[in-house]
C-alpha cells in the first residue's frame, strides 16, 4: 500500500506536467510527464531495496 501511495504522489506532484503534455503534444512534455515520474519512482524503490538489504546484513554480521 505504501508503494502505492508514492506512485501516486509521483504522479500528483507531476499533474502540471502531465496537463501541459497532453495540451502541447510534444516528446519532451510527454516523457517529462509520463515517464520520469515511473524512472524516479524505481530509482526510489531501488534505492530503498538496497539500503534495507544492508542494513539487515549489518545488523545479521553484527549479532555472531
Amino acid at each position: 500500500m505504501n508503494d502505492t501511495k508514492n506512485l501516486f504522489i509521483a504522479y500528483l506532484s507531476s499533474l502540471s506536467s502531465f496537463l501541459a503534455a497532453i495540451e502541447t503534444r510534444t516528446v519532451i512534455t510527454l516523457v517529462s510527464a509520463i515517464i520520469l515520474p515511473i524512472v524516479f519512482f524505481a530509482i526510489g524503490k531501488t534505492v530503498d531495496v538496497l539500503l534495507q538489504i544492508y542494513l539487515h546484513n549489518r545488523k545479521k554480521d553484527g549479532e555472531k
